[in-house]
């Protein structure tokens, strides 16, 4: 997690690091900070929670030409202004902020007597690290880094310097030069309408940004040529908030992106021919993903085994690492990840990689480092989402998988697909359902098939966002455990979608209802049981109604965080981008 920022150049450049940390505070808000440099020296401003509040410590007319910023989801050390980033050396020389995990940093700490240290973090650690090497501040960067093991990306600085100094390994960094200044930072977001090219470093690649001048060199400390990606037409739009919470604007732009997808999929070719017969050739897919990617994971899975009868497994990208899996060369391994940066993902994505199997990966953002990796690569189209609980790129996830699944099937439903796209509108909630349903001490989401993934990303969004202990499981499983829960303080919410389970649904209503447990029903068909509360669906094609049915349980875990009082987009403990083990 956390989001570094770093300008060199500018006179301006505190106003454009703090402009750039703000649109990086998905990636944490427990903190924030900068360094910059004002008469050769290191000051530090510092600040606990979002970044409006470090915005409140800096002056209006506080300038300076080299600047670093920091926003902080915490992982080695509490939330406070003391673990905040960046951190200064113990000589005062040097200022850095880091994203990532020193694993090794226990061991590097008693090696080099890094003792009465100011914080709980690994980073200063680190910085005390680079101090203590030899030669010029690129060597000591490079040597430090090389002891290093773990992941990082580092923006350093150094009094009486000019220079922005920036390592990489294991989570994302960029950098960007104009004719005015250089510009560093964890998202090209932050280069939106000031660059028209940015060069995206790889792993255990350093570089030193001056004003004019951007120098690359490998972990051997020798030059090395970098090309940079043209991002001048990169779609930056969906940046701007017209809601008051991104949550709902993102919840309200799902028909948007499923016309999107779409028209991407089928005028433009994404999925052509050729990639097709590729994938066909493929025995079994194994599919790798977290939260709720691993959700849509699920969902894509299902779709393969029902139209193209091919053999799939979904595992949980933190599991699949340290499980021992036998791979093989008839399976394709599909890697989901909104970000692209996921590092559990990541770290399975290049395992699987190094033993010669065939890499696909499913990401919301392109140039990411889960896109570097693959071998076939499938885009989603669902924009920027700020909001940390995922909708519409969970939805684009896996309409983007049904639409893949159909065409390997070849299976002609454009015109189906088509009809839904235009025909599909946002859906009213009726914030009447929440005030008793808020009486509830115990939820639990239940469904069969498709139904029962809807009901696992459900009950995460709720737990995200209005953080209550709910959970989402298969309705079947009720009688194998579960049912010693249910009582009069419980609600359970009854996904119901599929024609052909729908007794089988019905059964288990009454069996909660035996047990005086209260139910809520999501169905788009006619139901011959009698419920406390009910949310009817519009009916679409029942390959399409995961989709349907998944956004009002969105909207009710958005109005749900509300009524508590809750902000939906930052909540509590949680970031977007999971760039950290």
């Amino acid at each position: 997690m956390c989001g570094i920022c770093a300008s060199v150049g500018f006179k301006n450049g505190v106003e454009l690091v703090v402009d750039g940390l703000k649109k990086l505070e998905y990636r944490g808000y427990d903190s924030s900070g900068i360094a910059y440099l004002k008469n050769d020296e290191i000051n530090l401003i510092k600040s606990v929670g979002q970044i409006k509040n470090l915005q409140e410590k800096i002056t209006d007319n506080l300038q300076s030409d080299v600047v670093i910023g920091h926003t902080r989801w915490a992982t080695h050390g509490k939330v406070s202004v003391e673990n905040a980033h960046p951190h200064i050396s113990f000589g005062k020389s040097f200022a850095l902020v880091h994203n990532g995990i020193i694993e090794n940093y226990e061991h590097l700490k008693k090696q080099f007597q890094i003792d009465n240290l100011y914080s709980q973090t690994d980073t200063e650690v680190l910085i005390n690290l680079i101090e203590k090497q030899e030669g010029k501040t690129l060597d000591k960067l490079i040597g430090a880094c090389n002891m290093v093991e773990g992941s990082f990306a580092v923006c350093l600085i150094e009094k009486k310097s000019d220079k922005i100094y920036l390592a990489k390994r294991n989570s994302p960094l960029m950098v960007a030069i104009s004719q005015n200044g250089c510009m560093a930072g964890s998202d090209i977001s932050i280069f939106a309408k000031k660059f028209e090219e940015c060069f995206i470093l790889e792993d255990d690649e350093f570089v030193i940004a001056s004003a004019k001048k951007l120098d690359f060199f490998n972990k051997y400390g020798e030059k090395i040529e970098k090309t940079p990606l043209n991002i001048s037409n990169f779609d930056f739009s969906d940046e701007n908030l017209n809601e008051k919470y991104f949550m709902l604007k993102e919840i309200k732009e799902q028909p948007i992106v499923l016309k999107k997808t779409f028209f991407k999929y089928f005028s433009e070719n994404y999925l052509n021919e050729q990639l097709l017969s590729q994938l066909g050739k493929f025995k079994k897919f194994h599919f790798i993903a977290c939260g709720t990617a691993y959700h849509s994971s699920l969902m894509g899975a299902l779709f393969l085994e029902k139209f193209c009868r091919k053999e799939c497994q979904v595992s949980i990208a933190s599991e699949f690492r340290y499980a021992n899996r036998v791979l093989s060369k008839n399976c394709l391994y599909v890697f989901v990840s909104q970000s692209g940066e996921t590092a559990d993902t990541i770290a399975c994505a290049k395992l699987v990689k190094e033993k010669g199997m065939k890499v696909m990966c499913v990401t919301n953002v392109p140039y990411s480092t889960l896109e570097h990796i693959a071998d076939f690569v499938l885009p989603t189209f669902a924009g920027k989402e700020v909001a940390v609980a995922s909708t519409k790129a969970y939805v684009s996830q896996v309409f983007t998988l049904l639409i893949m699944v159909l065409k390997m099937a070849k299976i002609d439903e454009q015109d189906l697909l088509k009809d839904f796209v235009l025909r599909y509108d946002n859906f009213n909630f009726d914030e009447k359902l929440l005030f008793p349903i808020s009486k509830f001490k115990k939820v639990f989401f239940i469904g069969r098939g498709q139904d029962y993934v809807t009901s696992l990303e459900a009950s995460l969004k709720l737990k995200e966002i209005a953080y209550l202990n709910c959970m989402g499981m298969a309705s079947g499983e009720l009688k194998h455990g579960t049912l010693a829960l249910i009582d009069k303080e419980t609600l359970v919410i009854a996904v119901s979608t599929v024609e052909s389970l729908k007794s089988k649904v019905e059964s288990n209503i009454e069996e909660v209802k035996a047990r005086g447990g209260k139910v809520l029903l999501l169905s788009n068909l006619v139901h011959n049981v009698d419920v406390d509360f009910r949310i009817d669906l519009p009916s679409f094609d029942e390959i399409l109604m995961p989709i349907v049915s998944v956004i009002p349980l969105q909207l009710l875990a958005f109005n749900y965080a509300l009524m508590l009082g809750y902000n939906p987009d930052k909540p509590r403990n949680l970031a977007k981008s999971v760039t950290v083990e």
